[in-house]
């Protein structure tokens, strides 16, 4: 979420910039005292708007208008998400401690961060910068929403539409959007979700006031897209639609939108829907990568392999640094090659049940008949599937060896294809415990299995040791070690492996 604050940190500078230039040496008591000037200067302006006279004047409700818009910012003060927090040799003026003062307190809170109380606001600090803010007493709780009930009402009373037009009027509604903006950002990252919705449905509902041509720092795009997010953490799925769609169309975060609204129709139980929209969505706009993702997502999920393949060739040709898509597409060889070993063993043991009760019934030559049909028809069955897992096993391995010419230290690949030559191994073994003593008297099948699992199990520590290179202290890796060379009745080595992970703690 820094990212986020970060991203909209110009809205504040711009929305700040009169205060920094103004104040200096401020103290923690300054706050209070700012917020009964500010109440004063609100209590004034209520009884001119009481008295017909001066309610009938534009003045008076441009007045009223910067009154409320300068309480919503006074305990702000001219700071912004990403300032300095502490005053130092290198930064002595534009920082939290001299545009506020000294907190009355700073507290530890989760993930690194400091709040720094003052009698009206916390400052949420991470790395010496600010991050956010919450506000514990203002002047007026509305104020920026009877900041702008002022300016419609000065509208109105020109029915020429000067006002609207003033550059003041401009400079104001554009000063109000931003503080809109930043409120909405701050209840984000407080986890308000529905109150930031709110704010940032303010900010675009200023849509219909002129804007200077010259003025980029108000991307509605980009508010429709951070009130989109809001809704959404709120479930509020109906707003959230709203604010995707129109971010989309003003060419905002076009991927990141119909991503989300793919997930509010995947949570509404809609498949269908959500696949057409995001299929119809990379269609329009091949470009956008995350779309292509949550294409091989959903196929990936639902296990149509072949689709999911499909759209994963296009992103390695497309993306072809990114790992991440090597090791989905790995991913799915894995599951067909599991599935496949795992319904190899029952057929296999289906095939062995059917050729005892043939035995069984050998003085009945019809029944004998059909149970040892059956039961090569199962070891047929089983067989294809043994050379299915081969051929899965091999794009597993070739995908993840892929990934290791691209990045040479990448943990990943070499865990996993331990991991692929221990499932070798393993199934080598249960094969050898299928061998029925009666046709491998000479004990030569049951030895050739049990080479080829030795062989595999030493390809799998080969791997795990390479893994072990990158990730010395991963106890996985090192449980793995030690579990493989107990199998190969290395158990000297075991012991060591053992020990390694003793000394690593809990």
């Amino acid at each position: 979420m820094k990212r986020l604050i970060l991203t909209l940190s110009a809205f504040a500078l711009a929305a700040s910039t009169t205060f920094a230039q103004n104040i200096s040496g401020a103290s923690a008591a300054d706050l209070q005292k700012n917020i009964n000037d500010a109440k004063a200067k609100i209590a004034k302006s209520d009884a001119d708007i009481q008295n017909p006279k001066s309610a009938a004047k534009i003045a008076t409700w441009e007045n009223r208008a910067k009154v409320f818009t300068d309480a919503a910012s006074v305990n702000i003060k001219g700071v912004y998400a990403g300032m300095e927090a502490a005053k130092s040799q290198k930064n002595m003026f534009s920082n939290l401690e001299v545009l506020v003062g000294t907190p009355t307190s700073k507290k530890p809170a989760a993930d690194g961060i400091e709040i720094w109380e003052y009698p009206t606001i916390k400052f949420y600090v991470q790395d010496n910068q600010v991050q956010y803010w919450e506000e514990t007493v203002t002047p007026d709780d509305n104020a920026l929403d009877k900041a702008v009930e002022a300016y419609r009402k000065a509208c109105d009373l020109d029915p020429k539409g000067a006002v609207k037009s003033k550059k003041s009027t401009i400079d104001g509604i554009k000063n109000i959007k931003q503080i809109y903006t930043n409120n909405g950002i701050n209840k984000y990252l407080l986890l308000k979700y529905d109150a930031a919705a709110a704010d940032f449905e303010k900010a675009l509902a200023l849509s219909d006031f002129p804007k200077d041509p010259k003025d980029t720092s108000s991307i509605d795009g980009m508010i429709a897209y951070y009130g989109g997010l809001s809704a959404y953490q709120a479930k509020n799925y109906a707003k959230a639609k709203t604010f995707f769609n129109s971010s989309i169309d003003q060419k905002y975060e076009i991927g990141r939108s119909y991503h989300h609204l793919y997930l509010i129709k995947m949570e509404e139980g809609k498949k269908d829907e959500a696949l057409k929209l995001i299929q119809d969505a990379y269609n329009k706009y091949p470009q956008e990568e995350s779309l292509l993702y949550d294409v091989i997502n959903y196929y990936t999920a639902e296990k149509e392999y072949d689709k999911a393949e499909t759209y994963l060739n296009k992103a390695i040709e497309k993306y072809p640094d990114n790992l991440s898509v090597f090791g989905v597409k790995a991913s799915i060889y894995v599951d067909q090659y599991t599935k496949s070993k795992d319904n190899y063993l029952k057929l296999r043991n289906d095939a062995d049940s059917l050729k005892k009760l043939a035995f069984r019934n050998r003085n009945n030559q019809k029944e004998n008949d059909r149970l040892t049909a059956a039961s090569q028809a199962k070891l047929d069955e089983a067989q294809a599937l043994r050379k299915e897992f081969d051929a899965q096993v091999v794009k597993a391995e070739n995908t993840y060896k892929d990934m290791i010419k691209k990045d040479s230290k990448y943990f990943g690949a070499y865990f996993n294809l331990g991991l692929v030559a221990y499932d070798k191994s393993d199934l080598a073994k249960k094969e050898a415990s299928l061998i029925a003593p009666s046709e491998d008297k000479d004990g030569s099948k049951a030895a050739a299995k049990q080479a080829e699992q030795k062989a595999a199990c030493k390809e799998s520590i080969q791997y795990f040791e390479k893994a072990l290179e990158i990730q010395p202290n991963n106890k996985d890796v090192l449980s793995n070690l030690r579990m493989l060379h107990v199998q190969m009745g290395e158990y000297d080595k075991a012991k060591e492996f053992k020990q390694r992970i003793e000394a690593l703690g809990n």
